[in-house]
């Protein structure tokens, strides 16, 4: 059974997204320096994808387009909330930290945005 956007009705049947978790790596340089890295995988699992809104904000300097993602995928307790997602050839940023959707154990929920570039302005 494949619900359009609700969360308290998801089955094992809704997962049919591939998502990447992906965490930063640190490394030392020569002087003992801590250096970001590329991302990693930490987790790739199956998942339920809902586009949740999104935000257009057009200031003075910039404009900021935004879509926001409601990710639900088994119950983990491995994710931080500093991990990315990866889904689509997109790059999603958790902004919160994820949750137990039922507080069951059976369903984890990312809360995610994605920035998109205004391909007019390149």
């Amino acid at each position: 059974m494949i619900t359009a956007g609700t969360l308290m009705q998801t089955s094992i049947d809704d997962l049919h997204e591939r998502v990447d978790i992906m965490r930063a790596t640190q490394t030392r340089d020569a002087y003992g320096n801590v250096i970001r890295g590329a991302p990693a995988v930490v987790a790739s699992c199956w998942a339920k994808v809902l586009p949740s809104g999104s935000l257009i904000r057009d200031g003075y300097s910039e404009t900021v387009n935004q879509v926001n993602y409601r990710i639900v995928v088994r119950y983990r307790t491995d994710i931080k909330p500093t991990d990315t997602v990866a889904w689509r050839g997109k790059i999603l940023t958790m902004t919160a930290p994820p949750y137990d959707a039922e507080s069951r154990h059976v369903w984890t929920v990312l809360e995610c945005k994605e920035l998109v570039e205004d391909e007019s302005k390149l």
